[in-house]
């Protein structure tokens, strides 16, 4: 792991990309969330932890379905909008701004415990992995999500590739060469069972968004992926060519026409002895 901290472990990040998260990426999140509770077996009754829990994706889910869900982010204004939706339904969880990678929670509390695409950005992931574990009750599972690497999906490889490529290696926490943290199954596998996770498997998930064209995609992208918003707010003025530019390098390598975003996951998927 490297010893630099990720720009987007930082609250700011995800603060900076609220509401557009929530509108242009929630159907993405929630196909993984549901995949991620129907391989912890949660149901009515059981307590789930979600650990960088963002705007309540997994959270809510659980929670409509029964579960008794407490979610933890260290973002405020992802915690806010969490608050905001749950008492739009009167569902009842428990929020709490927190570090994910020392929890403010007891030992053996929980049935199941998520951590989507929070974790794998963690400055100690081991610690992560490791307070996952120790809030589980024995025989609980945990669940972690992480991104399969760009090449795999075309068009979001187009897009990042650009993008870094416009910034010249100071994309702020954009992917580089297509690659992200526990981003190759046995890395997923070697730290999770490393903190002590016993039946550790790792399973391919997929979304897939269309969009009209390639400036659908692009505009989607820009408002709503954190390392974009961070690269925005740092050029300011300056932005408005940045993305005029980003704009053409994409479409001169994918034309102009509709497009397809493939999102591609590693869950990752252990259990408490």
């Amino acid at each position: 792991m490297s010893s630099t901290t990720s720009p987007l472990a930082v609250p700011e990040a995800w603060d900076l990309v609220v509401p557009e998260y929530v509108r242009e990426l929630q159907p993405v999140f929630e196909n993984f969330a549901r995949d991620a509770l129907a391989r912890a077996a949660v149901g009515r009754g059981s307590r789930v932890v979600d650990v960088a829990a963002g705007p309540g994706t997994l959270a809510l889910i659980a929670a409509r379905g029964g579960a008794r869900v407490t979610a933890v982010d260290f973002a405020p204004r992802m915690i806010s909008v969490l608050r905001e939706r749950v008492a739009a339904e009167g569902l009842a969880v428990e929020s709490l701004i927190g570090d994910g990678m020392a929890l403010a929670l007891p030992d053996g509390t929980f049935d199941a415990a998520f951590s989507m695409f929070g974790l794998m950005f963690f400055p100690d992931r081991p610690r992560g992995f490791r307070e996952l574990l120790r809030v589980l009750v024995p025989g609980g599972r945990a669940v972690v999500s992480s991104w399969i690497p760009l090449e795999r999906s075309p068009a979001m490889n187009v897009f990042y590739r650009s993008f870094a490529e416009l910034m010249s290696g100071g994309g702020g926490g954009a992917p580089r060469d297509g690659m992200m943290p526990l981003s190759d199954p046995e890395t997923c596998q070697r730290e999770m069972a490393g903190a002590g996770f016993v039946d550790v498997s790792v399973h391919e998930v997929s979304a897939r968004v269309d969009y009209a064209s390639t400036a659908a995609l692009v505009d989607a992208m820009v408002r709503s992926a954190a390392p974009i918003v961070l690269a925005r707010r740092a050029l300011g003025e300056k932005w408005g060519g940045v993305e005029r530019a980003l704009l053409d390098k994409v479409s001169s390598e994918l034309g102009t026409g509709p497009q397809v975003g493939l999102f591609n996951a590693y869950l990752t998927v252990g259990s408490r002895k």
